[in-house]
Order: structure tokens, then C-alpha cells, then sequence
């Protein structure tokens, strides 16, 4: 019989309220256990948002060493220049700071050589038969290009694919077709461009088309003169990086007199990252206290992970990321603790911005290298020595991975809670299961009481009425 029919079939007999009874008792035994596993859960909860504090904390530490891990941002030289319209100039991390004098005496340009003019782009030349053309560059044979469509169209097409040092265009100067080639600044990117038909027999090496030539020569290569200092410098090209480290050079015309350089160094933008990798890595200390501490205050995940090993084992990793080394070392500036970092008796990371300016002073490539190894965008994957900034990402990130212990322990802590939630599953059917044997063993005790009861009566009413017929 279902508990609702029980219910329905009592309230004659003994007078007590049966329902009430049987759930008291059901809860009796049902409460401390569902407290107990209810407990469990919100618990296994609170550490898995304890987890993912301390994922966020490290992910914010990564970002931290993230603006240390490349040279470039190290870059800290700002140019100035006298004569910006003349020539523009931009340093890399490797400049030094320094003054000097540059003077701009001529630029490169690429010779520039047409042919004949032609009357259309689609003008017909050998008679209409592919034929060649043959490219020397420096006085040195490029070998021969081949035009297969014999147009004018057809050479520019033919030229530009060829890819041999030299560009062309055909350009419509409204009298007609031409064909302008350009080759490569510097004069010892001079060209010479000749035909041949193909038909060359015996002694005649070859035979040009008719009305392909490339003798007008509209600009003639030179290379660029400049002088550094008063000293002077040939390049072939207007962009140049050689001359001065870590400066590139950009040669735009001739200079009035002598243009300045100033290379200085400004450091605000690297000290600011340093001071915000101490914010981060003291961040990540705070968290680590609140989240072992059971006396914290802090909702949600205070105490959370207290007596737990994996915060040691994470807070050891990641003080070591500060403490050891680098995995490139300069002669002077070896560790963090060579530019003023260290950690106090607290684990509190600090910073002394004398000894860092110091650092940047007396040995700026140093500490560039120290924390990045001199490298941009170098692969985790890499094998290569990667710096103090460029190994602690490599690090965190390894302790960030699916794999990684804290994610480790966080799938752990998901699927116990899954085994709880069934633990309850399992308590709530089992109470059930008792309540509705509560309520049939009350349904026979009030049948009892019921029978009982009617009993009573009918005896009550037969002892009363022999008393009446005695007495009469």
C-alpha cells in the first residue's frame, strides 16, 4: 500500500497523529547524515574555488614576468633628431645611450632603364615567337628570361616572375607603350638587359628582336654615402642597421650640414614592470595565506585549502622563480636579487629602486639579458636558455597545464562531489523507503488499536445491558 493510501485509511484508533510521528523518526536518522554529506560537498566546493584562486594568482603573476620576458622590452633608448625630414632613425634594446653626428651626402637609388615605345600593350614583337631576354647584374650573368607571350604586356609579365633582381612596369605615357625596368638600389646592383630571337647560328651568339632594346636609361644606381661622426660610410641601401648597434638608420635625402642623434635612455617603463611583477608575485603570496588560513574572514575561500600540501609545494616553486639564478647570467647581474629584488622574513617580495637604477645604469644589457635571455617571442617549447622572466612562464605555465598538479586536484575534488550528490541520491531513497515501512507497521498498529477499541465498546455494551436486565 502507497504511504498517501496509508495516510488516507487512518485517523480512527488510537488517536495519534502516525504521519508525524513516522517522518520524526525518519529524520531522527535521516538529518545528521544528509547534514554530514551536505557539509562534505559545500566543503569540496569551497576548495575547488580555492583551486581556481590560485590559478587566477599565478596567471596574473605569468602576465607579470610576461612584460620582462622579451628584449624588446627592454627597448628603453628614445632617438632624437635634429633633422627628422633628412633621415629617421629607431633603436632596438641592444643601443647604447650616446650622442652623434650624421650628415647625409647622398641616397641610394636603383638604376631605371625603358625600352622602345611601343604603339599598344598588345603590340606583336618577333613576329609574334616567344624569344628570350638576358639580364646581367653587376656584370654578372643572371641567365636568361623567357617571354612566352610576345607583347609588351607580355615582357613585364615575363620579367616580374622571373624574380631575378629586377622589377618592371609598363607604363602609357599617351604616345605610346614603354616598359620601364628598375633594379635594386646601390651601384653594384647596375643592370644591363639585351633580347634574343633565338635564331642565332654559327658565330653570331644571338640575335636581338627587332624594336626590343633597354637603352634609355632614365635614373643611374648610386650607392648610399653618409657620414657617422665624420667618418664616412658606403651602403648600397637607404636602410641601415650596421653601422651603429642596435640603431637602424633610414636615409630619406641629403642632410643640412650635420643632423643630431641623441640616443637616451629611459628606464620609467621597465621600472614600472619590475614594481608590477613585486605586486603580482606579493598578490599571489596573499592568496596563498588566506586560502591556508582557518582563521580567515575571507569569504568564499578563506581557509579553505588550510593543511593542505599543495600550497606549499606551489608557494616553493614559485619563490624559486624569484631566487634562483638566471638561466642567463651576465658577469654582474646574475639574479633578481642583482637588481634590488628579494624577499623579506615575511615572504614578501621587495624592491630596492636604488640598487635596481644602479643596475640599469652600470649594466643595462645585463639585466635585459638576465631577465630575457636577449630573445623576442621565444617558443615555450624551445630548449634553449630562456632568462629569469622567459623560465618562470615556461614554469607557471607547466603548473597551469590540464595535466598540472592544481588542476589535478581540482578534477579530483569535481568528482568526489559526484560521489556525494550519488551518497544523497542513495540516503534520500533509502529514507523513503523507510518512511513507507514506518507508516505500514503504523497501519497494522492502528488496525490493532481500531479492533481494540470495537472490542471495548461491544463488551461495554453487553455488560450494560445484563446489568440493566438484572436489575430489573
Amino acid at each position: 500500500m502507497a504511504t498517501s493510501s496509508i495516510v488516507n485509511t487512518l485517523g480512527a484508533g488510537s488517536g495519534i497523529d502516525v504521519k508525524s510521528l513516522a517522518q520524526s523518526l525518519v529524520d531522527a536518522e535521516k538529518t545528521p547524515k544528509k547534514e554530514r554529506i551536505e557539509a562534505q560537498i559545500t566543503k569540496t566546493e569551497s576548495k575547488i574555488t580555492g583551486y581556481g584562486a590560485i590559478k587566477y594568482a599565478l596567471t596574473e603573476l605569468k602576465n607579470a614576468f610576461g612584460k620582462l620576458n622579451d628584449a624588446s622590452d627592454f627597448s628603453s633608448i628614445q632617438p632624437a633628431n635634429s633633422q627628422p625630414t633628412a633621415l629617421g632613425i629607431s633603436a632596438s634594446s641592444s643601443a647604447e645611450a650616446g650622442s652623434y653626428s650624421i650628415e647625409v651626402l647622398q641616397t641610394a637609388l636603383a638604376q631605371r632603364t625603358s625600352s622602345a615605345s611601343f604603339a599598344d600593350r598588345a603590340t606583336p614583337l618577333n613576329a609574334g615567337a616567344a624569344f628570350k631576354l638576358n639580364l646581367s647584374i653587376g656584370g654578372v650573368s643572371k641567365g636568361d628570361i623567357h617571354v612566352t607571350t610576345a607583347t609588351p604586356a607580355g615582357m613585364v609579365s615575363a620579367i616580374n616572375g622571373a624574380k631575378l633582381g629586377v622589377t618592371a612596369q609598363l607604363i602609357n605615357t599617351g604616345s605610346g607603350f614603354n616598359v620601364v625596368v628598375t633594379g635594386e638600389t646601390g651601384v653594384a646592383n647596375s643592370f644591363s638587359m639585351t633580347s634574343d630571337d633565338g635564331t642565332a647560328t654559327g658565330a653570331n651568339p644571338k640575335v636581338p628582336v627587332t624594336g626590343v632594346s633597354f637603352t634609355t636609361n632614365l635614373q643611374t644606381a648610386t650607392s648610399a654615402r653618409f657620414k657617422v661622426n665624420g667618418l664616412e660610410v658606403t651602403r648600397t641601401s637607404n636602410t641601415v642597421s650596421d653601422v651603429i648597434e642596435g640603431v637602424t638608420l633610414d636615409l630619406y635625402t641629403n642632410t643640412t650640414g650635420a643632423a643630431r642623434i641623441d640616443l637616451n635612455r629611459n628606464t620609467t617603463g621597465i621600472k614600472d614592470n619590475i614594481k608590477g611583477l613585486v605586486t603580482a608575485y606579493n598578490e599571489f603570496e596573499e592568496t596563498l595565506k588566506i586560502l591556508g588560513d582557518r582563521a580567515s574572514e575571507v569569504k568564499e575561500f578563506g581557509g579553505v585549502l588550510a593543511g593542505e600540501s599543495l600550497l606549499q609545494s606551489v608557494r616553493t616553486q614559485v619563490r624559486n622563480l624569484v631566487t634562483d639564478t638566471s638561466t642567463t647570467p651576465g658577469t654582474t647581474i646574475k639574479a633578481a636579487r642583482d637588481v634590488g629584488l628579494s624577499l623579506d622574513r615575511f615572504g614578501k617580495l621587495t624592491l630596492n629602486e636604488s640598487k635596481l637604477d644602479t643596475a640599469l645604469q652600470k649594466n643595462f644589457g645585463e639585466v635585459s639579458t638576465m631577465f630575457s635571455a636577449g630573445t623576442n617571442n621565444q617558443s615555450i617549447l624551445s630548449p634553449d636558455p630562456a632568462g629569469l622572466a622567459g623560465g618562470a612562464i615556461n614554469s607557471i605555465e607547466k603548473m597551469l597545464l590540464s595535466t598540472g598538479l592544481i588542476d589535478t586536484q581540482s578534477k579530483t575534488a569535481t568528482a568526489q562531489i559526484a560521489k556525494y550528490k550519488k551518497d544523497m541520491t542513495v540516503l534520500e531513497e533509502r529514507m523513503e523507503k523507510l518512511m513507507t515501512r514506518y507508516m505500514n507497521q503504523f497501519s497494522v498498529m492502528e488496525s490493532i488499536v481500531g479492533n481494540s477499541n470495537s472490542m471495548r465498546e461491544s463488551l461495554k455494551g453487553t455488560f450494560e445491558g445484563m446489568a440493566k436486565s438484572y436489575g430489573n
